[in-house]
């Protein structure tokens, strides 16, 4: 009777110490600069495709507040606060920073090259790692990532990659930032004919 009991109380003391486990939470890219700026959290399945997406966090950026994208898990929150600007961008870094969504899946910058979840870590160490001169390979300074899909495209996947993305940077244990941005496929759009080329043709 006695060992019954225990047995018991050993089941009763597991089930309360499951029922406490707290989630983690792990935060990617510049959460602490602005600490009296307001959050707006974010999800990505509250929208509809991926344009209505970079409007909302291009909103929040410049009304003052931080956009943070949630990505919750079992015992696991992932925060991702995005580059943003409200005036357009001082440099365009090279396509290796890129990745393409196209009907959900994550390609290669504006390729038909599919990007493997087992290839990330590479990628993070070849592709996406940042330096800022070239000429100096010696000094990483963060981890970038630019995640770039039409307006119509929907956001079915993204979040997918992005938990994939941010496990994979947690098992390279770097003190640099994983920086991640959202843009908008730029269409391209032909040059107009210069004279010269009129006539050759």
């Amino acid at each position: 009777m006695k060992l019954d009991l225990a047995k018991y109380l050993i089941i009763l003391l597991f089930l309360i110490n499951c029922g406490k486990q707290e989630s983690e939470v792990k935060n990617y890219g510049f959460s602490e600069m602005e600490k009296d700026s307001l959050e707006v959290s974010l999800k990505l399945s509250e929208f509809e495709n991926y344009g209505m997406f970079v409007d909302k966090i291009h909103e929040i950026t410049c009304n003052d507040s931080i956009p943070k994208i949630v990505i919750e898990k079992k015992y696991l929150t992932r925060n991702i606060y995005p580059i943003e600007y409200c005036e357009p961008i001082p440099a365009n870094p090279k396509e290796k920073h890129y990745v393409t969504f196209r009907r959900g899946k994550p390609y290669h910058a504006r390729s038909a090259i599919e990007i493997d979840s087992d290839s990330l870590i590479s990628k993070l160490r070849d592709d996406f790692s940042y330096y800022r001169n070239l000429n100096n390979l010696e000094n990483l300074e963060c981890y970038l990532v630019i995640i770039e899909a039409e307006r119509s495209e929907k956001v079915n996947g993204i979040e997918t990659f992005l938990n994939n993305l941010t496990q994979e940077f947690d098992k390279l244990e770097s003190d640099l930032k994983l920086n991640i941005s959202f843009w908008e496929v730029v269409p391209f759009t032909a040059l107009p004919y210069t004279e010269n080329e009129k006539q050759t043709e």
